[in-house]
């Protein structure tokens, strides 16, 4: 396959040099900067990038990232920073003093609840709801609220990685966006419906993009 190679399928581009397919308005060429990727594994991995974290405001290194990409349990820790992130207290080294309150505390609580169970128990045996419904209100009672993603940070740029179950293809979740390749590139707000519903969608709640991207895994 050539470098500039389109690959069979709507408006979808690959290239020799990059591991994903481009998506109409990503930065294009890719940009320089420093990257941070937070893999998926449900609760264990949300508690292993929690001390990567940490780790890394210990060493100041927060405030060179540009942008953070996760996807399954590494998107809980992710969103929880990045729901923090203005609040955090830098001081001249780049550390966040606050850390431990603002983003440790959280995610430890939500280590000592099992949403998962319950979501399932509740989401089949009662009526008018459903196992992604009982997700959210977890997510949103536990650790995001109302918060939209239009409370992340411009800096560093935060991406939620989730697979469209409609599609079976990549879902991302950012600030600027919510798109796949196929279907829909949404932008926040207001988010114009891809299907012409007579009324333009919400800002996505962040329970809604936890919810998205827990689905992509198990563990």
């Amino acid at each position: 396959m050539s470098d500039d190679e389109t690959y069979p399928g709507p408006r979808e581009v690959v290239t020799g040099d990059q591991p994903v397919s481009q998506i109409p308005g990503d930065d294009v060429p890719p940009t320089s900067g420093t990257g941070l990727c937070l893999s998926g594994g449900g609760y264990r991995a949300m508690l292993f990038h929690l001390g990567v974290l940490w780790r890394l405001n210990d060493a100041g290194m927060l405030p060179r990232l540009d942008r953070v990409s996760s996807v399954s349990g590494g998107s809980i820790t992710a969103g929880v920073l990045a729901l923090n992130w203005n609040a955090l207290r830098l001081d001249r080294a780049g550390v966040a003093q606050d850390f431990e309150g603002q983003v440790v505390d959280p995610v430890r609580r939500l280590a000592g609840v099992g949403i998962d169970v319950a979501s399932v128990v509740a989401g089949l045996g009662l009526p008018f709801t459903s196992v992604s419904d009982r997700v959210v209100k977890a997510y949103r009672r536990h650790l995001f609220g109302s918060a939209t993603l239009q409370d992340l940070p411009d800096r560093p740029k935060f991406v939620i990685n989730a697979t469209n179950l409609e599609s079976g293809v990549l879902m991302r979740f950012s600030k600027a966006y919510l798109a796949d390749y196929r279907w829909v590139r949404c932008r926040t707000p207001p988010c114009p419906s891809p299907w012409r519903w007579p009324r333009p969608l919400p800002s996505p709640r962040c329970c809604h993009r936890a919810r998205s991207t827990s689905s992509t895994s198990t563990g």
